[in-house]
């Protein structure tokens, strides 16, 4: 991986090794139980700017692949986690999330239904206690269900990820969430909310007073999913991060769709924004070069997608570049050459992250030169 410093100008190139999704999401045997609190640095605090500012303290010692167990457990601070089985006690809810899941494929002797599982949760009397929560469901319109009828059990929920399934047992493009508003609507103590999955809606006008990070990774994410992000009412929100994905899993979206957001208006206290895993990175990066939310930001991170130089060049020629303490361009279409003769010229004071650029080989099987543009991809799709 290549990562260039903008104070030293100096570029370090190291091994990188791409992490399959199987390794990214969370195991039975990761569970910890107790007594390994994690120094401050790493225990980024709730929402705020303190809280955004550790988290980017924090990125710098972990790989750059988004770890969902990490992104929940470092963004949102937790100390640990704890797979749940009816047999596990409910302690320090504070400072402990709870991880429930499905199994489609080899289930452990003995397991129960994810119902089952649920149920015991909530029976226990520390339940209303409970700050942080992710699942592994194989049907989340039922796990909607299920959340909402229990909301009254749930009094202290912040920290909701939904999606947290191995591709083994589910691909992200066959994860399907239906209608999350309801689950807003039912927990208005809110401040994180985490989806992995492909169709996801906000059918329900709304505000929410607390929501402070809001996070969509989706290889293909339709444009009604966007329009009603457009609609949400968030006063408190300062991380969004939205994979938007490939036209071929049900992209169907364009730069138009995502202005409301790049204007800086909608969300005005937003310090992370992501726009990741895109196809049209390019759009995106020449809107973001005129828009003044550059300047409201901590950190901007257009990974994963296909942006190449000439869009990068736009964004860091943007008088207001330096107010952000970072930019994430890793995993594009950048070329080698643009890294290592014009990022010196640029004179950047905030970190830039370069690694894991990818190339698309210039001509067709028939040896005809191709529009380079038109054959970039993003990183997630299926």
């Amino acid at each position: 991986m290549s990562h260039y410093s903008a104070r030293s100008g100096i570029i370090t190139i190291t091994l990188y090794r791409s992490i399959p999704m199987s390794e990214l999401n969370p195991q039975e045997s990761d569970a910890v139980f107790g007594g390994q609190n994690l120094p401050p640095i790493n225990a980024a605090v709730l929402g705020g700017e303190v809280g955004i500012k550790k988290r980017l303290q924090y990125e710098k010692s972990i790989a750059r692949e988004n770890k969902f167990w990490h992104n929940f457990k470092y963004l949102h601070g937790f100390s640990q986690y704890i797979v749940f089985e009816p047999h596990v006690k409910i302690i320090n809810p504070q400072e402990t999330a709870y991880f429930l899941r499905d199994y489609r494929y080899n289930p452990p002797p003995n397991n129960i239904s994810f119902e089952d599982k649920f149920d015991a949760l909530v029976k226990q009397t520390r339940a209303s206690e409970v700050e942080g929560l992710f699942f592994g469901c194989l049907s989340n319109e039922k796990l909607i269900n299920i959340l909402v009828d229990n909301c009254k059990k749930l009094k202290k929920l912040k920290a909701l990820c939904l999606g947290a399934i191995s591709e083994d047992e589910q691909m992200i493009s066959e994860i399907y969430h239906g209608d999350i508003s309801r689950i807003l609507l039912a927990y208005d103590k809110l401040e994180i909310l985490q989806i992995r999955g492909r169709y996801l809606r906000f059918c329900t006008k709304l505000h929410h007073q607390n929501l402070k990070s809001l996070t969509i990774i989706s290889g293909g994410l339709n444009r009604e999913s966007l329009l009603d992000i457009n609609e949400l009412d968030l006063p408190a929100l300062e991380y969004l991060e939205i994979w938007l994905g490939s036209k071929e899993y049900g992209s169907n979206s364009s730069i138009t769709d995502l202005m409301p957001i790049i204007s800086g208006d909608k969300f005005p206290k937003l310090k992370y924004l992501g726009f990741k895993n895109c196809e049209y990175t390019d759009d995106i990066a020449f809107e973001l070069a005129r828009s003044p939310i550059i300047e409201k930001l901590l950190e901007l991170d257009l990974s994963m997608g296909a942006l190449g130089d000439d869009a990068l060049s736009a964004v860091l020629s943007c008088p207001m570049i330096n107010e952000l303490d970072k930019l994430d361009v890793s995993q594009n279409f950048i070329s080698d050459g643009f890294i290592a003769e014009k990022l010196p010229q640029f004179k950047l004071n905030c970190e830039l992250i370069t690694e894991g650029q990818r190339q698309v080989y210039p001509y067709d099987d028939y040896g005809n030169e191709i529009n380079e543009r038109e054959y970039r991809y993003c990183v997630v799709a299926e």
